[in-house]
């Protein structure tokens, strides 16, 4: 799966999206979405996949289980990891961030 095609999936949930960070402030809800680290593997001199560690943040004014349910729901055939439920005081809003690792195989020549 590419990044437009996460891009894609998260614009389903109708609240802005965007990699990495917004240009402005954003009304809640927003997620954002980013690769965080990932290498590039092979055999016999050849790259031939990439494994990246793929994070989507969503931000919201309270716990909204049926939006975390929505994300779920639409990266359902990645294995998804819930990996941080906290309420962020500084800033005044709920952040849920999921990872899962995005296996992309390259064309052969």
């Amino acid at each position: 799966m590419e990044l437009d095609e996460i891009y894609t999936k998260l614009k389903r949930l109708d609240i802005p999206v965007a990699y990495l960070k917004f240009n402005k402030p954003q009304n809640l809800p927003f997620a954002v979405y980013y690769e965080d680290g990932g290498t590039v593997e092979g055999a016999d001199g050849y790259n031939l996949y990439r494994r990246t560690n793929i994070i989507v943040e969503l931000y919201t004014e309270r716990k909204d289980i049926a939006l975390e349910r929505r994300i779920e729901e639409l990266f359902r055939s990645q294995p998804l990891e819930k990996d941080v439920d906290t309420f962020l005081k500084e800033e005044n809003m709920h952040m849920t961030a999921y990872e899962f690792e995005n296996i992309t195989f390259f064309e052969e020549d």
